[in-house]
């Protein structure tokens, strides 16, 4: 009874084995392989590591004390930053890919070893001519294998690269390390890109309030001042309710600012690494950046640019690839060295060791070579034009660039005087509506022109910023804001 209760035991489990290795081999979803539970530890897991709501961020996350300046947000999120951080794994399987690549010129070496037991030794009789032995002597037998022995084997062997055809594919391999290195640069500087994007969005959507909260003054102002005229009868109904829609329209503008607000900052700690509802503070700048000649940023992008150095780089591990494919049509030398040892005794000596130099060489008559080469010599001429189109959009974009800079910090100073003015035409307007000379409309109007001013001068700064960092971005090199000081 035990014998069969043990027997269905056995039975049992290999029944659910089996039914997990069928599910595993029939099911396109394979058999899961993660319970519910261990799928949820894993997303809790990730999700401290990412600081994000769920759950709660750790100490390691904890927001900074004081606001922080555009360079402290620029190293958070080359710290933190997982689109950086991503890149930083590609290039470090790139690294591996030239290891790979290296590996094929080194020395390779072998082992093997085996030791066997059979249920008798190999023999075999001795055919003798007649009378070689004394009569009645039986020819003796002769053991070729015997019961139990092993043998050990071991081989090195070294690749002749008298082709060239692993050299350029080590070569090619580099290449495609080096254009790696160029997209982790690219990923960095987008990322920074979007980093100073974000905080002076977090900047101008600040700002922007500020303006909406003036305005709700100065509506609630006129709102009174009409009332007043109103109940003394020389503001008519109609006027009065166009003060009060607009004052309800600036009030829900309001609340579009403060999501704006809540946005921008969202998307800064995001690209910093910090929580994502953490309420980080910034600090305001003062100063407008600079902007290199136009000359002087293409000069640099031309050397700089990782996009364009990115594709320059494919196009040297392209070239090196079909290199490589076009020598593999010559044959494959390789030399090296050899030992064999067995521990059986029938055969001496029980340790051989041996030289070799030998070679393969694949015709190539399926094909299959040459239809390689032709694809490879394809991508190289494609590449070629890939680097042509980048250089277009990249001479494009920096001109582009450039350009917005300079409307941005013209519009700042336009502005600026603008400003003025427009305070001095709203003053005049109250006065003239205090005293029956100006009707509502008039003293609106004033004031919407008032507030749009005040609105350009409020982003102007802060899109010039923004600008400024997509050209560094352009150029290749490292965004640090434009020379950015803090505003006291």
């Amino acid at each position: 009874m035990r014998a069969e209760r043990l027997v269905l035991v056995v039975l049992g489990a290999l029944g659910l084995a089996g039914c997990g290795l069928v599910a595993g081999l029939t099911r396109p979803e394979g058999d899961g392989g993660w319970s519910t539970a261990r799928r949820a530890q894993e997303l809790a897991t990730r999700g401290e590591a990412a600081g994000v709501a769920y759950p709660q961020p750790t100490e390691e996350h904890a927001t900074p004390a004081a606001p922080l300046t555009l360079a402290d947000a620029l190293a958070l999120a080359t710290r933190d930053n997982r689109r950086i951080a991503e890149a930083g794994k590609d290039l470090e399987a790139a690294r591996e890919r030239v290891w790979q690549a290296r590996g094929r010129l080194l020395p390779d070496v072998t082992g093997s070893g085996r030791y066997a037991r059979y249920t008798a030794a190999r023999t075999t009789k001795v055919v003798l001519p007649p009378g070689l032995l004394p009569a009645g002597v039986t020819p003796p037998d002769v053991v070729v294998q015997e019961e139990a022995f092993g043998t050990l084997n071991g081989t090195l062997t070294v690749p002749l690269d008298l082709s060239g055809e692993l050299r350029h594919a080590l070569r090619a391999a580099q290449a495609g390390y080096r254009g790696e290195q160029a997209r982790l640069w690219a990923t960095t500087l987008d990322e920074q890109a979007a980093v100073v994007r974000g905080y002076f969005q977090l900047l101008e959507t600040e700002h922007l309030r500020v303006v909406t909260e003036q305005r709700i003054a100065a509506q609630r102002r006129q709102l009174e001042s009409a009332e007043s005229r109103f109940n003394s009868g020389r503001l008519t109904k109609n006027e009065l309710l166009v003060v009060q829609v607009t004052l309800r329209n600036v009030e829900q503008e309001l609340v579009r600012r403060n999501l704006d607000i809540a946005e921008a900052r969202w998307t800064l700690n995001r690209l910093i690494g910090l929580p994502v509802d953490a309420p980080t503070e910034v600090v305001d700048v003062a100063s407008p950046p600079e902007v290199p000649p136009v000359d002087e940023a293409l000069h640099d992008a031309w050397a700089h640019n990782p996009a364009l150095v990115a594709l320059v780089e494919e196009q040297q591990r392209l070239e090196a690839t079909e290199r490589s494919l076009v020598r593999s049509r010559l044959p494959r030398v390789s030399g090296g060295a050899a030992i064999d040892y067995s521990s059986a005794t029938i055969v001496q000596p029980q340790e051989v060791g041996s030289g070799f130099v030998g070679f393969s060489w694949d015709l190539g008559t399926d094909g299959r070579r040459e239809a390689e080469i032709a694809e490879a010599r394809i991508g190289v001429e494609r590449n070629r034009l890939a680097v042509e189109q980048e250089m277009r959009e990249l001479e494009q974009g920096i001109r582009l660039s450039r350009q917005s800079v300079e409307e941005r910090l013209t519009a700042l100073s336009t502005a600026e005087v603008a400003v003025g003015q427009a305070e001095e035409n709203l003053r005049i307007r109250e006065q003239q509506f205090g005293v029956g000379r100006a009707t509502s409309d008039d003293v609106l109007t004033a004031e919407a022109i008032l507030a749009e001013q005040r609105a350009v001068l409020a982003s102007a700064l802060y899109q010039a910023h923004m600008r400024r960092a997509e050209l560094q971005e352009l150029i290749g090199l490292p965004v640090d804001g434009g020379s950015v000081t803090a505003a006291r």
